[in-house]
């Protein structure tokens, strides 16, 4: 099981590559307000990564129900899905960006909700990759905040060539 902060995957010698926001930006295609990944703090390109996304508050899809501003969960589980790109995708930062596969998010399975995340609170992401079947890769994804895990999920991506 996944745990949140270094722990994770210090215990497994992960802990040789980080991501700037501006390496996350030359990845993703993604960009403010739709840009769910801050920072990379851990890589091991092809196997597990975690990261970091600050909810502000003044993000245009923050929820404002009952005075208490809440960040949407489905958006929680896009940052989980940006996360685990970058994770296969790390490898084509050389290439140029036209030359890059296009990834998606194709598949939820097994999520669960467990706490909502506010604004003004930071995530911590991590994803793991389980299994590879040709351009399908599927992540065991979770996402903490203080060291509470609020979703867990597994997602399986595609990368098209």
């Amino acid at each position: 099981m996944l745990r949140p902060g270094p722990i994770l995957l210090a215990n497994h010698g992960f802990r040789d590559m980080s991501l700037s926001h501006e390496q996350v930006q030359d990845l993703l295609p993604h960009r403010y307000p739709f840009l769910f990944v801050d920072k990379v703090t851990t890589l091991k390109s092809g196997h597990n990564v975690e990261g970091t996304f600050r909810v502000m508050t003044d993000h245009p899809f923050i929820s404002r129900v009952g005075g208490v501003s809440v960040f949407p969960a489905t958006l929680v589980i896009e940052a989980l899905g940006q996360l685990a790109a970058l994770c296969i995708r790390y490898p084509q930062l050389a290439q140029e960006v036209r030359q890059r596969a296009q990834g998606f998010l194709v598949r939820i399975d097994e999520c669960s909700f467990l706490h909502p995340v506010y604004a003004e609170e930071e995530l911590l992401l991590a994803a793991s990759l389980v299994k590879q079947f040709s351009a399908l890769y599927k992540f065991d994804a979770r996402g903490f905040v203080d060291h509470r895990m609020v979703v867990k999920a597994s997602l399986t991506l595609y990368l098209e060539f």
